[in-house]
């Protein structure tokens, strides 16, 4: 069996553009990453796979600089650029894909995944969730089979999706995203987007001496200066969604609703995700009914006459909104193309099933649901968290659904919530939150219905850990919950006043910040002279008074000075110092 690296990289990058060759502490990014590969003891051959385009010349020509191979195929189809580039393999040989911004590898860990993915003879082995520092493995027929299979220009362009969904035609192997303890906390940092990621990778390979085996010390550096914190202590009272930590100490997770404001599209959808990452939400939502499930007959054909209708009944109407499980798991793919996790209200127990089979990270559930006890058990089954919400509920609700779900379970987050759309601001009652976190001893957060971003900022500012609000592309369009959401703008300003509220949150350390230093020194008052003080002269509190600037004695400290002999002529309104006396 041959074990072939191809490291895939090109100029004309999306989010970043030259980053291949920008320099990381004098190192051409893409130096980096060839380097690191062919470290890989049981790699043995390396190659890098770029376009045609003239564009990615300066690629061939570090591909020959650094020894290795270079393959130039298609621009757009790097589906076939991979599986062009393995031509000359054999179907049971494996590829290993790395991408040129991720500049360091965990060569340990990477060594048991190998071992895995070949004892169970698997088509492709990945990290849930795509690492940074671990390799995809795909054996070279699986590639050739999902080339020969593909006719999406997004499975074209990603490489790998096609065989997470397509789970019937090859055996995959999904690791967990903390697999042989890799922080999938602390994955995204690890990866250059951005002149930002860049400056990062920069400042952590001077502080830490570099070592492909010292991940301890590159996460403890991580820890220490990169990832947000709000103020006390972390990890008391908190749960990771997904591989984000979520609750005290932790950013307010913000997680833009997109329910079926996509009105059945899945092209709305992508657009709406797209949406969600400029504005930098922290995850996706969507809604998922199984409709046998969801209504009687009755209900179903009764017609539907109303300006946001889809269809002649009741029933035709929700079937128009509801995505199939192709369609979900095709979202899902791309949330994770773009770098935000996907998560699901799922209303029904076919419809856990269905997010199940997907892979969902955590669920939802919608206050109507709370006393749909069956789908309350099947999520509560699945071990996942998951988050309630509380606009239609008592108490007895709430106590029923916890029951259900486990009420001793630290990972269920209660989400404060009034069920009217939009929601007046005098029903919203923000301090419910602190009410329900001190009944049930459970994270809580706030799902609002409100018009406008004021009750979600102030939610942050009392305490929320997590904000859900509707989002969309446009208020005018048709739907019942696009009047009530967000737009791009809006979305934006909302988790931009969110993030400033959180720094203005600081430690509740009460000290002089050095911000306010020069005003102390210009606007605060000293011991000064109020005569002249002539060589030899005792000095006595009667020649003394308080002035500004503040960059002397204070009167409290004024006894350092008083009774002593002044050691030069001193004249009136001068600042006094301990110097000038003995």
């Amino acid at each position: 069996m041959k074990v072939r690296a191809i490291i895939q990289a090109r100029m004309l990058s999306r989010r970043l553009r030259g980053k291949s060759l920008m320099a990381v502490a004098g190192t051409p990014l893409l130096y980096r990453v060839v380097n690191a590969v062919k470290a890989f003891p049981f790699i043995d051959e390396v190659m890098i796979a770029t376009t045609r385009s003239e564009a990615d010349d300066p690629i061939a020509a570090a591909a020959n600089n650094l020894g290795v191979d270079i393959f130039r195929g298609d621009s757009v189809n790097v589906l076939k650029r991979f599986n062009d580039a393995s031509v000359d393999l054999g179907e049971e040989d494996q590829i290993l894909r790395f991408t040129a911004d991720n500049p360091i590898y965990h060569i340990g860990t990477a060594q048991k995944v190998l071992e895995l993915h070949v004892q169970g003879n698997y088509d492709y082995t990945h990290i849930d969730g795509l690492s940074h520092i671990v390799p995809e493995f795909i054996k070279v027929r699986a590639i050739r089979e999902a080339h020969s299979m593909v006719t999406e220009q997004f499975d074209q362009e990603h490489v790998t999706p096609f065989l997470r969904k397509h789970q019937n035609d090859f055996k995959v192997q999904t690791l967990p995203s903390d697999f042989a303890g890799l922080r999938d906390d602390l994955d995204r940092y690890l990866t250059v987007d951005t002149t930002d990621d860049l400056q990062r990778f920069e400042e952590m390979l001077e502080a830490v001496e570099y070592d492909a085996f010292n991940f301890s010390a590159m996460y403890h550096w991580l820890d220490t200066n990169v990832v947000p914190r709000v103020g006390g202590k972390t990890n008391d009272f908190a749960i990771k969604l997904g591989n984000t930590w979520v609750g005290d100490g932790h950013p307010t997770f913000v997680i833009a609703e997109i329910g079926q404001n996509h009105n059945g599209s899945v092209d709305m959808a992508k657009k709406l995700i797209d949406m969600a990452v400029r504005c930098g939400a922290d995850a996706v939502k969507f809604q998922k009914r199984d409709i046998p499930s969801e209504l009687t007959k009755s209900a179903f054909d009764k017609i539907y006459d109303s300006p946001n209708s889809f269809g002649r009944t009741y029933g035709d109407h929700r079937i128009a909104l509801e995505l199939n499980e192709a369609e979900h798991l095709e979202l899902k793919e791309y949330a994770l193309s773009v770098g935000i996790p996907y998560f699901c209200t799922p209303c029904d127990v076919p419809s856990v099933e269905m997010m199940e089979r997907i892979g969902v990270p955590f669920y939802k559930v919608a206050s109507r649901d709370l006393t749909n006890l069956p789908a309350l058990e099947a999520m509560g089954k699945t071990g996942k968290p998951v988050i309630i919400s509380t606009g239609m509920a008592s108490y007895e609700d709430i106590d029923d659904a916890l029951e259900v779900l486990g009420k001793d379970r630290s990972d269920i987050i209660i989400l404060q919530c009034i069920s009217q759309y939009p929601a007046d601001m005098e029903n919203v009652n923000l301090q419910v939150m602190h009410t329900l976190r001190e009944k049930y001893g459970k994270i809580t957060g706030f799902s609002d219905h409100t018009a406008g971003i004021v009750a979600s900022v102030a939610a942050s500012v009392m305490g929320a850990a997590v904000i859900e609000k509707h989002i969309t592309l446009s208020r005018a369009m048709k739907g019942s919950d696009q009047a009530g959401s967000l737009e791009e703008p809006g979305l934006k300003k909302m988790i931009e006043y969110i993030r400033l509220s959180e720094k203005a949150k600081g430690d509740g350390v009460k000290v002089v910040n050095p911000a306010t230093r020069a005003a102390k020194e210009k606007l605060a008052r000293s011991v000064t002279s109020n005569c002249d003080i002539p060589r030899g002269t005792i000095l006595t509190e009667d020649m003394l008074c308080l002035k500004s600037p503040g960059t002397g004695l204070t009167w409290k400290d004024r006894t350092e000075i008083l009774g002593k002999t002044a050691q030069m002529d001193i004249d009136a309104d001068a600042t006094l110092l301990p110097e000038y006396f003995a």
